[in-house]
């Protein structure tokens, strides 16, 4: 008993002390078909983010998934629960849009690393969690569902048909599960329809053997750029989507006490060790909670499963194309019913007008700005309660 524990602790033992007192060791993993089918509701925005980024950019896909892989495997033997890690979606999207370059992430993580570290070590996210509004991170879940409705829409038009099948799978196999308690792995076989019609389509994808990452504190092209327009917003996001509300979301979904701080400190660890070694910045995060909660995941187990996925793929994934051959309909399809799972908890809100103006600006601009346009008409409505 005493090995088989130094067997499943050691991986991410050096951290352990550093990055949480988790209270859920006791949660024993499952290795079940729903636990397969919900670890691949993580991937879900995770992989079109890394796709896109290896494209515009020089960054090695290799080098990405081999981290999200690593990190996938230790908070899930950490925390033995579901826990997502995702890129962070802020620096994703700027270095896809071409406004940072990738060397600009890099760093904007890294020092968004160093930041959470110190606020988790120092337990500063529990006051932070008690001075932002739970209807504020409530907006942050609901924004976040809409901004998922929104890009499985474009996703889905791509090829509305496949996307359709997709759909009608998941409804499928919820239906089964409601009327006959079928295990739901409906995700597993979605993504199994995408990959078959991908190579039919197109064949098989281009392979090549990943590089040994060799590591390097990160250097940005633009310091300002990085600092001002990367890590700036991605903090806001990251304190309200990847810590607050994903603490909430794990109490909301499975009844678990997550703390907050443990958050804080594991995604402190994961982006001062990623970004020197090429990895993308990455967080934890509440779409990927829903998702893999949605489609069946329960325990640490999914983490394990997917994590030796994205590893496996990394070893031959050295090539930007290695996974363009997947069509995006099927990502749409399921990126439908993660945004109702998110956008249900978001709904438990008890100030719907903070709620729905964090969503809405969150939609509109980013989450990071809907993150301060409900939290200031909170104060405003707070002020206003104290003149009367």
């Amino acid at each position: 008993m005493v090995f088989s524990k130094l067997i499943i602790y050691h991986p991410y033992s050096f951290l352990i002390n550093m990055v949480s007192t988790s209270e859920n060791r006791e949660v024993p993993f499952r290795f079940t078909p729903e636990e397969f089918s919900g670890a691949l509701g993580d991937s879900i925005t995770v992989i079109p983010l890394l796709i896109g980024v290896a494209l515009v950019t020089d960054a090695s896909l290799g080098h990405m998934f081999l981290f999200f892989g690593i990190f996938q495997i230790a908070t899930g033997l950490f925390y033995r629960l579901p826990m997502p890690v995702e890129p962070m979606k802020a620096l994703s999207a700027l270095v896809i849009a071409g406004v940072l370059t990738y060397g600009d992430i890099l760093f904007a993580g890294f020092i968004l690393g160093l930041v959470f570290l110190t606020i988790g070590t120092m337990g500063l996210m529990k006051k932070v969690n008690k001075v932002v509004p739970t209807s504020v991170v409530r907006g942050i879940q609901m924004g976040l569902a809409l901004i998922f409705l929104r890009s499985a829409v474009g996703y889905s038009l791509t090829l509305p048909w496949l996307a359709l099948s997709g759909i009608g799978v998941v409804l499928f196999f919820v239906l089964l599960n409601i009327r006959w308690n079928v295990p739901n792995v409906s995700a597993l076989l979605v993504i199994l329809i995408g990959v078959i019609y991908g190579i039919y389509t197109y064949g098989s994808p281009p392979l090549g053997l990943i590089s040994i990452p060799i590591p390097a504190v990160p250097i940005p092209d633009s310091l300002v750029d990085s600092l001002v327009q990367g890590s700036l917003p991605q903090f806001f996001l990251t304190a309200g989507n990847s810590i607050l509300a994903t603490s909430l979301l794990f109490s909301d979904l499975l009844h678990q006490k997550v703390d907050p701080d443990d958050l804080t400190r594991s995604v402190g660890v994961m982006n001062v060790i990623s970004p020197m070694f090429g990895g993308m910045p990455m967080c934890h995060g509440s779409g990927g909670l829903a998702g893999q909660y949605r489609f069946g995941a329960r325990t640490g187990g999914s983490n394990l499963i997917l994590g030796t996925i994205y590893i496996g793929v990394a070893l031959v994934a050295n090539s930007p194309d290695a996974l363009a051959f997947f069509p995006l309909a099927v990502l749409g399809a399921l990126l439908v019913f993660i945004a109702l799972e998110l956008g249900l908890a978001g709904s438990k809100t008890k100030i719907w007008s903070v709620t729905l103006v964090t969503a809405i600006v969150a939609l509109l601009a980013n989450i990071a700005v809907g993150f301060l346009a409900g939290f200031a008409l909170f104060k405003v409505r707070e002020l206003l309660k104290e003149d009367s």
